[in-house]
C-alpha cells in the first residue's frame, strides 16, 4: 500500500490588517473547533466534514492508499503571519515529513495567500522545503483556494496544483479527490504532467470574484472548456487576494497537461486572453454605501433584505468589528436589524449584568479606525452562549464545527438586535444564530460580513442581498490601500497594463 504524507498550513493574509497572526491565533482559532490539529486528530475533525482533508481520507478509501496526516494549521484571514509562527508551524510539518519518511507522494493542503514577516510567498516556501526534503522523484500535489495568488515558485516546486473551482467555495471535496487520482497516476508512472502558469498583469476585486454570476462565471465556463481537452489533466485560475501586498498578487491561469508542455503553455494562455478581454468588466464599480443600503432596504417590501459588508469581510482579514452600517440602522430607525459583532470587551460587560440584565455599553469599533468608532447602546441581555455549534449543511469552505467563543445577544432599545461574539469566525452558517434559539429570516435587516462567503448559508432565507461597499481593512475599493510590493503596471491600477 503506497504512504502518502498530508499536511496544510491555511491563512489567507492581509497586509493592511493591523492585526498581526501569531501562533496563538492559530491555537485559538474557531476554525474546525481547534486552530491546529496533529495526526490522528486530523482525520477525527474532518473525515465527513466537507473540507481538502475530507476529500483527501475519501480518496484513500477509494483508491487504497495509506494517508498520514501530520499537522493541519488553520486560522481566519487576518494580518502578517509573524516569523514565530510561521518557523513553528513549518518546522513541525517538516520535520514530521522528514522523521515518518519514506513516502511514495506528498499531499499539501494550502491557501496560496499566505505572507509571513519572512517569506511574502508563504505557500511556496513550503513547497520548496518539502520538495528539497522529499527530492525530486517523489510526486507532490498541492490544493489551493481560488483566491490564491499562484506563484511560480508554487508551480515549479511541485508536481501539480489543483485550484478550487467555486466561490463560493463548496467544491473542495471534488477537487481534493482529484488531486489524489493526480497523485496515484504519477506514482503508477501512468503520467509524467506537464504545467503552464500564466500571470497577467490583472487584479480582480472581491465584488467580482463570485463564480455564479457574470463575468467570473464566463472564466470558469472557459477553464471547464480546456479541462475537457484531450490530454489536458486539470485547469484552473487563480482569482488572486487583493489585500496580499505581494509581487504574486493577481489573477493567474493553470493548465496541467499529461504530456505536453507546449499544449498546456498554449491552453493557459487562451483562457488568459479570455479572462485580459473581460477585464473592464472586472473592473466596474458595484455596491450600495451603508447609508444607502440601510434605505434601499427600509424601503424594501420584503424581508429579510441581507446586507453584505464588503470592508467587514471577516472572511478576508477584517475584524468583524465595523459599527459603519450600524451606525446608519441607528440613525434611520431599522428596528429590526440583526447583526454579528466581535467586541470580547462587551461580552464580559453582559455576563456581569447577567441574563435579563441591562446595558450601557460601546460597542464595536475598537480594532482601529478603519470601522467606525464604538456605538453607545442602552439594551436588554437576553441569551448567552459558549459560542461553539456545528453545521453539516453544505457551506463555504466545507468546515463543520465552529467556536466564536463566548458570546451575548443584546435587544437594544432602539431596536437593534446585536449577536456580540469574543471571535470572529465570519458568517458563513446560519446556526450560529440558530443554536441560540434566534430566527434571522424574521429581521427585516440581516448584515453578512463579507462578500460572497455568506452566499450559500444566507441565499436561501434572502428577499434580497445587497452588496454594501464600506470602507475597512477589506475595502472593495482597492485604490484606497497603498501598496508596497504589488507589481507595477497592473490593471486597473494602471490602465495601460497591456498583456501580450
Amino acid at each position: 500500500m503506497k504512504r502518502i504524507a498530508a499536511f496544510g498550513i491555511h491563512h489567507e493574509t492581509n497586509s493592511f490588517s493591523s492585526r498581526p497572526t501569531t501562533f496563538e491565533s492559530f491555537q485559538s482559532s474557531g476554525l474546525q473547533r481547534e486552530g491546529i490539529q496533529r495526526g490522528p486528530r486530523i482525520e477525527e475533525m474532518h473525515r465527513g466534514a466537507r473540507t481538502i482533508f475530507s476529500g483527501f481520507f475519501e480518496a484513500a478509501d477509494r483508491l487504497g492508499f495509506e494517508l498520514v496526516p501530520i499537522l493541519f494549521a488553520a486560522t481566519d484571514p487576518g494580518g502578517t503571519i509573524t516569523a514565530d509562527a510561521f518557523n513553528k508551524l513549518a518546522n513541525e510539518a517538516l520535520v514530521g515529513l522528514r522523521d515518518q519518511a519514506p513516502w511514495d507522494g506528498v499531499l499539501l493542503n494550502q491557501m496560496g495567500a499566505a505572507v509571513s514577516e519572512s517569506y511574502p510567498d508563504v505557500d511556496g516556501e513550503i513547497a520548496r522545503r518539502t520538495r528539497e526534503l522529499v527530492g525530486p522523484d517523489i510526486p507532490v500535489v498541492m490544493t489551493l483556494d481560488l483566491h490564491a495568488n499562484v506563484s511560480h515558485q508554487m508551480a515549479e516546486q511541485t508536481d501539480a496544483l489543483v485550484i478550487y473551482h467555486t466561490n463560493p467555495h463548496l467544491d473542495a471535496v471534488p477537487r481534493a479527490n482529484e488531486a489524489c487520482n493526480l497523485l496515484m497516476r504519477m506514482i503508477s508512472g501512468e503520467i509524467r504532467p506537464q504545467h503552464a502558469l500564466e500571470t497577467p498583469p490583472m487584479v480582480i476585486g472581491i465584488m467580482h470574484q463570485n463564480t455564479n454570476v457574470p463575468p467570473m462565471k464566463g472564466i470558469i465556463e472557459d477553464l471547464l472548456e480546456v479541462q475537457a481537452r484531450p490530454g489536458v489533466l486539470h485547469a484552473s485560475v487563480g482569482q488572486g487576494y487583493p489585500w496580499s501586498d505581494v509581487e504574486e498578487m493577481g489573477f493567474a491561469c493553470y493548465v496541467l497537461h499529461e504530456s505536453s508542455e507546449y499544449e498546456a503553455s498554449r491552453l493557459a494562455r487562451w483562457l488568459t486572453q479570455r479572462a485580459w478581454d473581460r477585464r473592464e468588466e472586472f473592473a466596474q464599480r458595484v455596491g450600495m454605501t451603508p447609508a444607502d443600503a440601510v434605505r434601499h432596504s427600509l424601503a424594501a417590501g420584503e424581508e429579510p433584505i441581507v446586507l453584505l459588508d464588503a470592508g467587514d469581510n471577516i472572511g478576508a482579514g477584517s475584524a468583524g468589528d465595523s459599527t459603519l452600517i450600524l451606525a446608519e440602522a441607528i440613525s434611520q430607525g431599522a428596528n429590526s436589524y440583526l447583526q454579528t459583532l466581535r467586541d470580547p470587551e462587551a461580552v464580559v460587560a453582559c455576563d456581569t449584568a447577567g441574563l435579563g440584565g441591562k446595558v450601557n455599553l460601546q460597542v464595536g469599533g475598537k480594532t482601529d479606525g478603519l470601522h467606525g468608532t464604538p456605538v453607545a447602546i442602552t439594551g436588554t441581555v437576553t441569551r448567552f452562549s459558549d459560542g461553539a455549534f456545528e453545521d453539516n449543511r453544505a457551506l463555504h469552505a466545507g468546515w463543520t464545527f465552529y467556536d466564536q467563543g463566548r458570546c451575548a445577544v443584546v435587544e437594544c432599545d432602539s431596536g437593534q438586535t446585536l449577536l456580540l461574539v469574543s471571535t470572529s469566525i465570519g458568517n458563513v452558517s446560519l446556526e450560529q444564530y440558530y443554536s441560540m434559539d434566534m430566527r434571522p429570516e424574521e429581521f427585516k435587516i440581516v448584515v453578512a460580513k463579507g462578500v460572497v462567503s455568506p452566499r450559500p448559508a444566507y441565499e436561501p432565507i434572502a428577499a434580497q442581498m445587497i452588496l454594501v461597499n464600506s470602507p475597512g481593512a477589506t475595502s472593495a475599493d482597492l485604490s484606497t490601500f497603498h501598496y508596497a510590493h504589488r507589481r507595477k503596471p497592473l490593471y486597473p491600477f494602471e490602465e495601460w497594463a497591456t498583456y501580450e
